[in-house]
């Protein structure tokens, strides 16, 4: 078995593509492959990684099924074979070293089933928006369940984007893959998932660029993932009752109605939409 499956899904990755495979093919120390499902109309991307593949057979190529980003995520995932798992987005960038660093905290902590890191955000031009991001009230080893009542405590995910994440695939199968009940927070939702089999460790170092583009910082898009967050809490609360008691599901609720206000604020002050 490999030591660690890296997965993208892919709709008409272009621009990034080629920055994101490129990071992940350079990571050392560790065994792994990289498998891409490629969806939607063609734009360059496919004969680009078909010329990668040539030199580099950890690399391969898969058509996704016809429908949207959660038919590509759970097809794309179900070609993983390794002990791990980390789904990475099309136009982000894995730092050096962070497979074997990742998979390292992992096979040190048996009882983990997700470890996490900080994250760099970036724009559409490399430029950094936050140095470093996340993580925030679980830097240190943790059991899965405080992890969850902390995070839906919090209104927010300060677990991350997938990039930054790796998990025990045998874990992320047995919680039922990607949760896309609430598309906006599908990530974290599935963690939830993970987290609630096992325990938590953290990376401390910033291992994943996360490239944001002005689309997903709009008001409009922070309200609907606000609904989605109180639903996924609900959600949460009704499988985890003794996890996601009904005192976490109000603070969580409440927690994230106001991170909206919050961002909101911001929206006005920088005369944003």
């Amino acid at each position: 078995m490999l030591d660690v499956s890296v997965v993208i899904p892919v709709y008409k990755g272009r621009p990034f593509i080629e920055e994101t495979v490129l990071s992940v093919l350079s990571q050392r120390d560790v065994a792994f492959d990289l498998s891409i499902s490629l969806q939607g109309p063609e734009d360059g991307t496919r004969e680009l990684l078909a010329e990668i593949a040539k030199t580099d057979s950890r690399l391969k190529i898969f058509n996704a099924p016809t429908g949207a980003a959660k038919e590509n995520w759970q097809y794309v995932s179900q070609q993983a074979t390794g002990k791990y798992i980390k789904l990475i987005p099309q136009d982000d960038v894995l730092l050096p070293g962070t497979l074997k660093r990742q998979f390292d905290l992992l096979e040190e902590n048996p009882q983990a089933v997700l470890t996490a890191s900080l994250r760099q955000v970036i724009d559409d031009k490399n430029t950094i928006l936050k140095k470093s991001w996340g993580l925030m009230g679980i830097t240190k080893p943790m059991s899965g369940t405080a992890v969850m009542r902390h995070v839906i405590g919090l209104g927010m995910n300060v677990l991350g984007e997938p990039g930054g994440v790796m998990m025990r695939r045998d874990a992320f199968e047995q919680g039922g893959g990607w949760d896309f009940s609430n598309p906006y927070v599908v990530d974290l939702a599935s963690y939830l998932h993970v987290l609630a089999q096992g325990d938590f460790v953290p990376d401390n170092q910033i291992g994943v660029k996360f490239r944001v583009s002005s689309g997903q910082w709009t008001a409009e898009l922070q309200d609907v993932q606000s609904q989605h967050v109180i639903s996924m809490n609900k959600a949460m609360h009704r499988d985890y009752p003794t996890i996601v008691t009904n005192a976490v599901l109000w603070r969580g609720n409440v927690m994230s109605q106001v991170m909206q206000l919050a961002r909101l604020m911001v929206y006005k002050v920088k005369g944003m939409k």
